[in-house]
């Protein structure tokens, strides 16, 4: 069992130079599962529909509910006397049957865990936009794989911010009673990720959010926290990109603390970070740049004057 865990009072965004337009709009995407680098993002196996038990519980509901619909349509059958056959009477009739087509039921259930699984794929890919931070700035893995090669920025957030304890839906959007809460329990905050050496298989009615926080044991060094967002929501969804709209939403520039920059940066992209000292909502963030030790594998961070 996971020991919980306190949340940070800064998390990393890993950003390319080509996202630094997000200095002057403040948009940033929440990514639909589909469209992360883990083919297996948000895809434990699905070993069923419910456990056995609930599955015999099922089958057996409806071997009933069918029996009673093949009464309903012979029930101009009559007796010698001419009388409707009673229910029960018929029901007997066809009782030697039930065991062995509730198993026939039960043996062709699995049969259709793959489309089961392909549905849940859709409906995560429509109803979950992904926000991924990390713990840590100076992550030798981070910074090639999301930083382009250092040569990008990283945004130092606040998590005390409360763009990130968000209860309610966003005021633009006219959330029904039940979205909105369903946005209260699953929405709008920060979750730390597990990593684990095997897959998660889970039953369909067992399924929660807290399922889809898990991810191989080799994305551990990304020290991963995430927030999710529905993808309706977003404040601006550009055109679709390998088959999803790109949702965008408004993060407030008083959440940000630093914007650090890396080693590789060039001077147009200092230059862009420099911008924000010139706009009063963003004179409050930091900046700094990356710099390599002389001796270990090690970065360090210098203020820019």
């Amino acid at each position: 069992m996971d020991t919980p865990r306190d949340l940070p009072a800064v998390l990393y965004k890993y950003m390319p130079a080509e996202r630094s337009a997000i200095f002057d709009n403040w948009l940033i995407r929440f990514t639909q599962p589909k469209a992360l680098n883990d083919p297996f993002e948000m895809r434990p196996h699905i070993a069923g529909y419910s456990t056995p038990d609930e599955v015999r519980e099922i089958a057996t509901r409806r071997w009933e509910e069918h029996a009673r619909e093949r009464y309903d349509l012979m029930s101009r059958e009559r007796t010698a006397h001419g009388e409707p056959l009673p229910f029960d009477v018929f029901r007997a009739r066809i009782e030697h049957h039930r065991m062995s087509q509730i198993e026939a039921a039960l043996l062709h259930a699995p049969e259709h865990n793959a489309a089961m699984a392909a549905h849940i794929d859709a409906l995560m890919n429509k109803r979950i936009g992904v926000l991924s931070l990390c713990e840590h700035a100076d992550s030798l893995l981070m910074w090639p794989h999301y930083g382009d090669s250092h040569r990008g920025f990283v945004i130092a957030f606040d998590t005390s911010a409360p763009f990130f304890h968000q209860a309610t839906p966003p005021a633009h959007v006219n959330a029904s009673p039940e979205e909105a809460a369903q946005f209260a329990e699953e929405y709008g905050r920060l979750r730390y990720i597990r990593y684990r050496e095997e897959r998660p298989s889970v039953v369909v009615t067992d399924m929660s959010f807290d399922t889809l926080m898990t991810k191989g044991k080799a994305w551990e060094y990304e020290g991963e926290w995430r927030m999710l967002m529905p993808p309706d929501y977003a404040d601006v969804k550009l055109p679709p990109h390998q088959g999803l709209p790109v949702c965008l939403f408004a993060v407030p520039p008083s959440s940000v603390k630093t914007v650090l920059l890396g080693c590789n940066a060039d001077d147009d992209l200092l230059d862009r970070a420099l911008t924000l000292r010139t706009r009063p909502e963003t004179q409050h963030i930091g900046i700094a740049k990356a710099r390599v030790d002389e001796q270990h594998f090690r970065l360090h961070f210098e203020a820019v004057q």
